[in-house]
Formats: structure tokens, C-alpha cells, sequence
């Protein structure tokens, strides 16, 4: 479901924008032409870096031909500034996922300029288009799209968590530093098994962890939803010294794909999370509404570490995993649904549930289940914009669930991208959309804790996200 809502979503923006045609058209919608027509040229002339500020309203031909440079290898950022909820989150979403580091603002750090291609500007004042090559003048401009857009630097080599110990680490609020130190922190190995990777903080990490000799090796989803950088980003961190192979192809099949995110930083410590390695993901987004409620885990359990260390070899060599013992892990498709119907089923007082995508229609009997028994019963899920007349995604779960007296609507102070419960005195934090791919088919990773700092943040953040909407 997941992936039909989100490919679709993606589909409506291109109809929407594209074939733009003068014939018949207003005097604006003539000269936005001419302008889109403008910056798509430029872009297809990039060859090392590229800068765009795009809107909702701007054409299929520009998002595509920023697309297309950052498929070849150019390094491309966008600044969206913000219109209609739906179509920029959807244009954001589409060029992030594509490899673009997409910011969304109110306004341009630089308004006359539409792009910046390898120190050629395009500039507009008035109706006039100008390029502007070399020179203080472009200087200047990219000083202020750096500025903006300027990942923090390089981080510091810290400590790990410890033995025993686990934290959470919610998004956008904790931001990258974190698990940039972490990266920066190994001395042997980092395996990553990642769905989604465009953050260049992250990337950066990777390839500078690999100068200095650590093993790096890389498994990234090659079928994403919609839209991919996986051979652009192959390519880059191949050439900085990263191992980087496809994920198992057992979970090629249909519309399945492997959606796990989680590392090993020297078999130290396991970190995982609900989001991905990007932007919007690990709060490098401007404005509220775009950035995503996604978890960090940070794990120095050994029982947590050893599994996910047999997991990633087994996913690596594409052996099997129904043998191996991963009840430390809420694993996709091993026993994922098992532990999280148990982990509902067993609540007594207080159930908060967190999740991007809710239709599997065992999951939402359990929670009307638990709220004639008695149980506090909170959901918040992820307002997935519907185009074309069609209602948001969500819609009829969170019918479903008032019906039965359940506390349900969507976050919308960020994008609500994490999956998370608390149940009474334990927490489940994971990869699972609570559907029939995320709880049976991907693979996808998580854990139930018991610790009580951890489930006393995940709950707060809960409720204050819950009164805010």
C-alpha cells in the first residue's frame, strides 16, 4: 500500500506539471515557459555542481532535468519555496528521493536567481532572463546558496554508548551530529544496510571513514518508490573507497523491497532507525511541515549487536534467515508482526502508536480490541496528500478507529514518517509500516525496549505531537 500511495503521489505531480504549453496560454503562463524552459537548459549543461530554486508551480521539465544531473553525477541542490502543501511536499520528496539535496523555504536566499550551473548563474529581473558568468556577481550568489544550504561539517570522532545501554534519538529535533560522530567515531568497520541514502553529511562520513581505513561496505535498496539515486550514489561512494552492493534481491519480488536502516559501527554499536539517511530525515529541512518525525536508536546491547551482525551477513551473502535467532529484532518478514501483535495484545493501561502508513486490518481489530478493554488508545499517523479528488491515504483507518472510540488523526506539525508504540511500560521503534508489506514481506528491522528513560521520551514526544495538532 505504502508503495502504490507513494508512487502515485509522485505520478499525480508529474501529470500535473508537465506538457505545459504555450498555445492559448496567458501572458504568465508564457514567460513561466520561457523561464522553466530557461533552467532545464542550464541544468542539462551542468557538469560538477548545480543549484535550483524551484516551486510547486514550476514544470515537469525542470525537476526532470535536475533529475537527470544528478543521475550522471552532478551535485545538485534545490531550494522549493513553499506553496500548496501537496504539491511541494510531493516536488520535495520526488527530487530528495532522486538524489537531490532539496531544502524547502519560505523564500530564495538569492530571489533574481533561478540556477546556478558550475559558475554560470541564470538571473531574472523583470521579464528579462540573464546569464551571468564568472565574476564577483556569481560569487556572491553561490556564497548565499551555500550559506543556506551548507551541511554541518565534519564531525568529530566521540565515544559509543556502552554496554548494555540505549538511547533514543528523535528527529527533526536531534539533527545529524549524533550520527555523524558516530561514523566519524569507527576505526575497523561500518556496515550499513540502508533504503534510502542522499544526506551528504552522511555520505561525506562514509567516504571519510573509508580514507583513514576503515572497511566500509554499503547495501542499498535499488528499487525505491517512484525514484532513485542508487547508481548515482554507487558510483560516488565507490569511488571514496565504500564496498556498495544492491540488497538482497529476495526482497526484489512483486513490490517488495528491502527497508531496513540499520549500521554496525565495529560490532560497538547498532544504530537504527525509522527513517532514512536524507534530508528531511534527520532535520536539514527549513520549514516544520516538510521535515519528518522519524527515530534514531542508538543500541550497546550485545544480544542486539549479535543479531543484527548474523542479519547483515546472512542479507549480504543472500543466505536465508529463518534459521538464525533474531528474537532479539522485530524482523521483516521473521517475526515482525508476531512481536508487535503480542506487544498490542499485551497492553493493559496505554497504547501510543506512531505510524506512517496503517491498513493492515488484523492490526486495527488489535486496537479496537484493546480500547473495549479498557485500554488509553492514541494514534497518529502520516498525512499522505491525495490527488485528484482522492482523500488522504490514511482516511479511512482513522474513520475506523474513532468509530471504536480510539484517539486517532494526523501529525502535521512534521510529516509523520516514523513507526513506533508505546505500550503501557515498552516501546517498539522500527522500519514496519503497519501494512501487509511492512509487517510480512519487506525486510524491515526494529526492536521492543524496556528502558525507561527511552519509552519516557518516545511517549512525551508522542503527546506533545498529539497536542500540537
Amino acid at each position: 500500500m505504502f508503495r502504490n500511495a507513494s508512487l502515485l503521489l509522485i505520478l499525480a505531480f508529474a501529470a500535473a506539471c508537465s506538457g505545459a504549453s504555450t498555445d492559448g496560454a496567458s501572458a504568465e503562463e508564457a514567460d513561466l515557459t520561457a523561464t522553466d524552459t530557461a533552467v532545464a537548459d542550464l541544468a542539462g549543461q551542468a557538469t560538477h555542481a548545480l543549484t535550483v530554486t524551484v516551486s510547486a508551480k514550476t514544470s515537469s521539465k525542470v525537476s526532470d532535468a535536475m533529475v537527470a544531473a544528478a543521475a550522471r553525477g552532478v551535485v545538485t541542490r534545490a531550494i522549493v519555496v513553499d506553496g500548496s502543501f501537496d504539491a511541494t511536499w510531493t516536488l520535495q520528496q520526488h527530487l530528495e528521493s532522486s538524489g537531490v539535496d532539496t531544502d524547502v523555504r519560505t523564500t530564495s536566499p538569492a530571489p533574481p536567481v533561478l540556477a546556478i550551473a558550475d559558475g554560470t548563474a541564470l538571473v531574472k529581473n523583470g521579464a528579462k532572463l540573464t546569464r551571468e558568468t564568472g565574476g564577483d556577481a556569481v560569487g556572491g550568489f553561490s556564497k548565499k546558496f551555500d550559506d543556506a544550504l551548507r551541511p554541518g561539517g565534519p564531525a568529530r570522532p566521540g565515544a559509543f554508548i556502552g554496554a548494555g545501554k540505549v538511547k533514543i534519538l528523535p528527529m527533526p529535533d536531534s539533527g545529524d551530529d549524533r550520527l555523524a560522530e558516530l561514523l566519524a567515531t569507527a576505526q575497523h568497520t561500518i556496515d550499513l544496510s540502508i533504503y534510502q541514502l542522499q544526506e551528504r553529511r552522511m555520505v561525506g562520513a562514509l567516504v571519510a571513514a573509508a580514507a583513514r581505513g576503515v572497511t566500509v561496505r554499503v547495501m542499498l535498496e535499488p528499487r525505491t518508490v517512484g525514484a532513485k539515486n542508487f547508481d548515482a550514489m554507487s558510483s560516488e561512494l565507490t569511488a571514496g573507497g565504500v564496498k556498495v552492493l544492491a540488497t538482497p534481491p529476495a526482497f526484489d519480488s512483486h513490490r517488495n523491497v528491502d527497508h531496513a536502516k540499520f549500521c554496525l559501527v565495529d560490532d560497538k554499536e547498532l544504530v537504527f532507525g525509522t527513517g532514512n539517511m536524507v534530508k528531511s530525515s534527520m532535520g536539514g529541512v527549513s520549514l516544520a511541515p516538510y521535515q519528518l518525525r522519524d527515530f534514531w536508536i542508538e543500541d550497546g546491547r550485545k544480544a542486539s549487536i549479535d543479531a543484527a551482525r548474523a542479519l547483515f551477513d546472512a542479507d549480504i551473502a543472500r543466505r536465508d534467515t529463518t534459521s538464525l535467532d533474531m528474537s532479539a529484532l522485530v524482523l521483516s518478514p521473521d517475526n515482525a508482526d508476531a512481536q508487535i501483535v503480542a506487544l498490542v495484545d499485551g497492553a493493559t493501561r496505554r497504547l501510543f502508536v506512531y505510524n506512517q502508513s496503517l491498513n493492515d486490518a488484523d492490526l486495527i481489530a488489535r486496537l479496537l480490541k484493546a480500547k473495549t478493554r479498557g485500554v488509553d488508545v492514541h494514534v497518529l499517523l502520516g498525512f499522505q496528500p491525495g490527488f485528484g479528488g482522492a482523500p488522504p491515504a490514511n482516511d479511512p483507518t482513522i474513520a475506523q478507529l474513532k468509530a471504536g472510540g480510539v484517539t486517532a488523526g494526523y501529525l502535521k506539525t512534521h510529516y509523520l514518517h516514523g513507526k513506533a508504540i508505546v505500550a503501557d511500560d515498552h516501546a517498539y521503534v522500527g522500519s514496519q509500516n503497519f501494512t501487509s508489506g511492512g509487517l510480512h514481506n519487506n525486510r524491515e528491522l526494529g526492536e521492543i525496549f524496556d528502558d525507561a528513560d527511552l519509552v519516557k521520551t518516545l511517549a512525551t514526544t508522542f503527546q506533545k505531537d498529539e497536542a500540537a495538532q
